[in-house]
């Protein structure tokens, strides 16, 4: 795997990251990314495009993540998340946008939106929801390759 994809791509999001939103990143699970940083790999892309997709990626399995340990109970937990996934997901939007990679933010527009709709609708595990990210990323690379 490309350490230096992923690390290069963890500093840039930290980077972006607005010090006063207060979103934990100690708890950021980098596991469920490292297939679609080694799927990224495989294709001839600028190491800039690379971080891009999976930064955006990682945003989107950071918010879905945030989003999905949503609990009734906890009122203040319950804000907290959903702020946080909420921010996560502008974030993405705003790198794809400065990035200018149109192409990538119209396919993962939909494609959050159905996870979110999934989320609501039945206990999605996060395994099944990295997956479908990771075979729409791989979609959207093969035609980008094509």
């Amino acid at each position: 795997m490309d350490m230096k994809l992923l690390q290069d791509t963890i500093d840039m999001l930290r980077s972006h990251i607005d010090s006063g939103t207060d979103i934990d990143w100690t708890d950021m699970d980098n596991r469920p990314v490292r297939d679609i940083a080694d799927m990224l790999d495989a294709y001839e892309l600028a190491h800039s495009r690379k971080m891009t997709v999976l930064a955006c990626c990682i945003l989107i399995q950071s918010a879905l993540s945030k989003h999905g340990k949503l609990h009734a109970q906890d009122n203040e937990r319950l804000t907290r998340m959903l702020l946080d996934g909420d921010y996560l997901t502008g974030l993405m939007y705003r790198i794809a946008v400065k990035r200018k990679e149109w192409k990538l933010l119209s396919r993962l527009l939909p494609f959050h939106k159905r996870m979110q709709l999934t989320l609501l609708k039945k206990n999605a595990s996060p395994e099944i929801l990295l997956s479908e990210l990771k075979r729409e990323i791989r979609s959207y690379l093969e035609q980008r390759s094509a």
